[in-house]
């Protein structure tokens, strides 16, 4: 076209060169275009303001809907049409009237105007727009054409329009055309498929087989399509696709080894796009499966080395098979590849590659967290670092690193970039961060309030309403087990309360948490110069500042009730502002206040309503209600009729219908009333009622005049106390337990996931041996460092102890942390990072008492003296634990110590029983991120022998058996996690399904499930 234009343009007489420069001319001239359109895009152009466009805008409109109107417009014409009127809706303007001529072009049969149809209805319309009526027809015969043009323009409009009414239509035909001879419509009908999926899985499972066959297409771009269909069939149902994963191995290997043609390459790298996909693939298909993980090592080995040239898309292979390595069964040499590929990248100076490393470090530290010791420094700099998408990874970092001994400093860094962000996703990150670590690693109570009223002031805006809801059922409950303590914990959180109520602007949930805790606990206040008259008045005058929460003056109104009617106070302030807020626009706020005079009126009732401290009391509730028996009593006596239930009633009626009486119908049964309106008559004026409310009715009619708000019940109703401290297998610090009594043999910790197999404890240097140099000095950033990596063994460098032993730190528990007295260590210092040395075999005594608690098991270089029976210890050879079952995969528990010779074997369980109820189960269980399923052919013949099997060999307790299912709850050890497992028997079947927060102990147990129920 544009040569014709330029010959006609340039004349006929040119050599057969100039029709080239004049087309090129032409192009850059807007030769080739109408007048009409030129001088559309070149005025808009050259406006200077939104508002100039517009009016160009509007006045194209006008044209275009003129232009439109006439007959007989040809097919050049109304293609240009259909791009001007693209034109002005991409300026945000709107050109409706131009959708009907759109489709109208997918109905002509020349292919020019046909594709332009197509084309011009993928950007105006979509899938559930009016006019996809009028598509489908003509879908379905093109998607049948024998044109393969016409099929692939159908095709694409198909991928972007297609709904759930249309699927049913279309997906035979596009079905069949994977088999077509056109490579490029079989590659569109696998993306269609796609889509299918997406919208309506059980479409395309239907034709899984059909589907897999693609896989095996001789041309590459038709195979390729086919990733993202099975990608996303892996993603929902990846047991029922795991055969396929020795075909997605050997076309990664063909890949690789640059047997695909060279336009598949991209800088020298054999198609990166469809190695991404595989990787990605084969990571879903090999978590928690040993034996498809197996098939993958070599291949994923390969490709990394492979993959190492140098450029870009290479180091997102790398990236790619690190994702894939921390998802698959886990494999040491593999880890130690991954590690190193993530070395490099981070320690760049390439931003980039630095966001690719941290990014990746994030990765490998939920497999194990000891290979980001040896990064600190790196990872504080990338902290300071002015790039904030690289600084927003470090966080995430820090946070998936996160244990007990470093969950301060971690908590503090978060903090202080929720302080000065302004960007509002990133602070509902740090919102929810900081939030799950303080309820998964927090030291002792004060600490979690402390930390939860900083979010809450900080964030209030972004905190969600259950995180107040827990921090109050918190100070309702206590640890429930040291009342003293309890009301230690709770004087120390209503001065603290006190305090902050002082400020002049706080934030609408921090409010109403210090509304709720003054008003059930405000006798406990022990603040200077504070009396509960004062602590009344003060939240009087918290009820004039400005709220966004309309709830917040609600909060107030209650607290000042509980007050009031516990203390018998008399404050004229708190009188004032009740009549003030009487008549409040807020139906909630009015009622309450009108419910506090009403109920002012009498002290002892008062006190019954609001009783001290009863959040946590159960409310009695009388089914039968006995209380109106008296009442039902007296109007049967006046003559009233008796009361039927409904299956009374259907008998009754039964019963009238076969002795042929008229149909019995209750007499409040509601039926249509077509009696006629009276005539509108003149209401007698009733008289206003006092101001007061006092007399006669009138208080009445205004009391009930703000309706019943229906609020909720405001108490606790719990079933058994919360507790807050460490869990999983970190090893938590905190105050040394007491001493369990001899007969109560301790196992050893478990060994670590990162380090070889035959890892082994080192005893501590006796007490006669020389003085170890003293550390240079730290600086400021190594002291950051050693803060934060606080907790995390391996290649840590050196670091002072910590108050408690290792083996009394694996040993303390939830219950430790919630004691007043148990305070959670400082965090270690550490000196500058040290290059990983394997450590040689340590001895072990052969016999006798060697004490394991003076053993350094999380490599921390303790100075502490050791103790007298180690140095009297002989050495002996330590046997390396091979069971998988007891390996941390965390990898922050310390090795694993071989027993004595003559000492007896010891059984390691890896969950210990947990009483739990149904509803406990239920709201904990999608809080829980990691998920095991295993499937395997029993002996078990009903659901009762199962749980039976799973309590004596799991060591779990059960929770509830309904029909063929059953549930158990337990503990992670030595913490406090949750475990859940839920198994569903079919004889001879069983399926296991194991719920908890780590990937390692979802998989030891289902491992464990596997050899013991099968």
């Amino acid at each position: 076209d544009l040569g014709e234009e330029a010959r006609r343009g340039w004349g006929l007489g040119h050599t057969c060169a100039q029709p080239t420069a004049a087309a090129a001319k032409a192009a850059m001239s807007g030769g080739h275009l109408s007048k009409e359109f030129f001088e559309l895009v070149k005025s808009i152009g050259e406006s200077r303001s939104k508002q100039e466009e517009d009016k160009i805008i509007l006045v194209e409109i006008a044209i275009l809907k003129q232009h439109l109107s006439s007959p007989n417009i040809s097919a050049r014409k109304m293609k240009e049409y259909m791009i001007r009127a693209v034109y002005a809706e991409m300026l945000g303007h709107d050109a409706s009237f131009a959708y009907i001529h759109a489709v109208k072009l997918t109905h002509e049969k020349n292919l020019f105007a046909k594709r332009i149809g197509y084309l011009t209805c993928n950007l105006f319309l979509h899938k559930d727009h009016e006019l996809m009526l009028l598509l489908i027809n003509t879908m379905q015969r093109d998607l049948q054409s024998a044109n393969h043009l016409e099929v692939c323009a159908a095709l694409t409009s198909v991928c972007r329009l297609v709904n759930l009414e249309m699927i049913p239509a279309i997906s035979p035909i596009v079905m069949k055309l994977l088999a077509h001879p056109q490579e490029s419509v079989r590659k569109k009908a696998v993306i269609a498929v796609s889509k299918f999926f997406k919208l309506t899985p059980d479409t395309v499972l239907d034709q899984k087989e059909q589907i897999r066959k693609v896989l095996c297409d001789p041309e590459p771009s038709v195979m390729g399509a086919s990733l993202h269909a099975l990608y996303e069939m892996a993603k929902a149902h990846p047991s029922s696709n795991k055969d396929l994963v020795p075909s997605f191995v050997s076309i990664l290997k063909q890949i690789t080894e640059h047997r695909l043609p060279r336009d598949f390459d991209y800088h020298r790298m054999p198609a990166p796009w469809l190695q991404v996909k595989l990787l990605s693939i084969l990571g879903i298909l090999g978590t928690a499966d040993q034996s498809a993980s197996e098939h993958m090592y070599e291949i994923l080995q390969e490709c990394m080395r492979r993959a190492d040239s140098g450029v870009n898309v290479g180091y997102a292979i790398i990236y790619e098979c690190v994702k894939c390595i921390t998802k698959i069964y886990p494999d040491h040499g593999l880890l130690e590849q991954a590690a190193s590929n993530i070395s490099r990248f981070i320690s760049s100076e390439n931003h980039n590659l630095r966001y690719l490393g941290v990014t990746g470090l994030a990765q490998i530290v939920q497999v194990n967290p000891t290979y980001a010791a040896e990064h600190q420094m790196v990872v504080v700099d990338c902290l300071e670092d002015p790039d904030e998408t690289l600084k927003r990874k470090t966080l995430d970092l820090l946070f998936r690193m996160t244990n007990p001994q470093n969950v301060t400093v971690v908590a503090d860094k978060l903090t202080f970039h929720l302080r000065t962000s302004v960007d509002a996703h990133l602070r509902g990150e740090l919102v929810q961060k900081i939030t799950s670590l303080a309820e998964r690693f927090a030291p002792n109570n004060e600490w979690y309030v402390e930390t939860m009223n900083t979010v809450f002031e900080l964030g209030g805006e972004l905190v969600p309403p259950d995180m107040a809801y827990n921090l109050m059922r918190l100070v309702a409950e206590g640890t429930g087990e040291d009342e003293s303590a309890d009301n230690a914990f709770r004087a120390f959180a209503v001065n603290t309360y006190l305090k902050l109520l002082e400020k002049p602007t706080l934030s609408d949930i921090l409010v109403q948490v210090i509304a709720w805790v003054l008003g059930e606990y405000a006798k406990l206040a022990t603040v200077d110069g504070y009396t509960i008259e004062d602590i009344a008045d003060l939240l009087a005058e918290c009820m004039d500042r400005p709220f966004e929460d309309l709830s917040t003056r609600g909060y107030l109104v209650t607290a000042l009730m509980k007050l009031i009617g516990q203390q018998n106070l008399q404050s004229s302030s708190v009188e004032k502002m009740i009549r003030s807020y009487r008549s409040s626009r807020l139906t909630d706020l009015q009622q309450r206040c009108y419910e506090f005079e009403q109920l002012r009126q009498s002290s002892a009732l008062m006190r019954k309503v609001l009783p001290y401290d009863a959040s946590c009391e159960d409310i009695a509730v009388d089914k039968n209600l006995t209380f109106l028996d008296s009442f039902v009593s007296r109007k049967l006596s006046e003559g009233a009729k008796t009361y039927q239930s409904a299956s009374e009633r259907a008998s009754r009626a039964a019963e009238a219908n076969s002795a042929g009486q008229p149909r019995y119908e209750p007499e409040s049964k509601p039926t249509l009333n077509f009696t006629p309106y009276e005539a509108p008559t003149k209401a007698p004026v009733v008289p206003p009622p006092p101001p007061d409310g006092s007399s006669g009715g009138g208080g009445d009619a205004g009391y009930s005049g703000g309706g019943q708000s229906g609020e909720a019940q405001k108490g606790f109703n719990v079933a058994g106390p919360r507790k807050w401290g460490p869990s999983g297998y970190n090893n938590p610090g905190g105050s040394r337990p007491e001493p369990p009594p001899p007969v109560q043999e301790k196992p050893p910790p478990a060994p670590d996931a990162s380090a070889s197999m035959a890892v082994t404890f080192q005893p501590k240097p006796s007490a006669t041996a020389a003085k170890a140099p003293e550390p240079p000095a730290m600086s400021e950033k190594q002291r950051m460092a050693a803060a934060l990596f606080g907790g995390i063994g391996g290649n840590a460098g050196a670091s002072v102890a910590p108050t408690a032993s290792a083996s009394a730190a694996s040993s303390y528990s939830a219950q430790a942390a919630r004691k007043p007295a148990a305070q959670a260590p400082a965090p270690a210092a550490a000196a500058p990072p040290v290059p990983v040395e394997k450590a040689p075999a340590a001895a072990a005594a052969a016999s006798g008492g060697v004490d394991l608690l003076d053993f350094d098991l999380l490599g921390t270089g303790s100075d502490s003296a050791p103790s007298q029976a180690a140095t009297r210890a002989s050495a002996a050879p330590a046997q390396a634990n091979d069971d998988m079952l007891l390996l941390d995969m965390d990898g922050l528990g310390g090795a694993h110590a071989a027993p004595a010779a003559t000492a007896p074997p010891v059984q390691q369980h890896i969950l210990g029983p947990m009483q739990a109820t149904t509803q406990q189960v239920g709201s904990m269980w999608g809080q829980l991120p990691c998920e095991r399923r295993v499937q395997m052919m029993t002996s078990i013949g009903n659901c009762q022998d199962m749980m039976v099997r799973l309590q004596n060999s799991m060591n779990v307790s059960p929770v509830e058996i309904i029909g063929m299912e059953g549930i158990a709850a337990g503990r992670v050890l030595p913490g406090s996690d949750p475990c859940f497992l839920h198994g569903k028997l079919a004889p001879p079947r069983l399926e296991i399904l194991v719920k908890c927060r780590d990937p390692g102990v979802a998989q030891s147990v289902a491992d464990l499930c596997q050899r013991s129920l099968a």
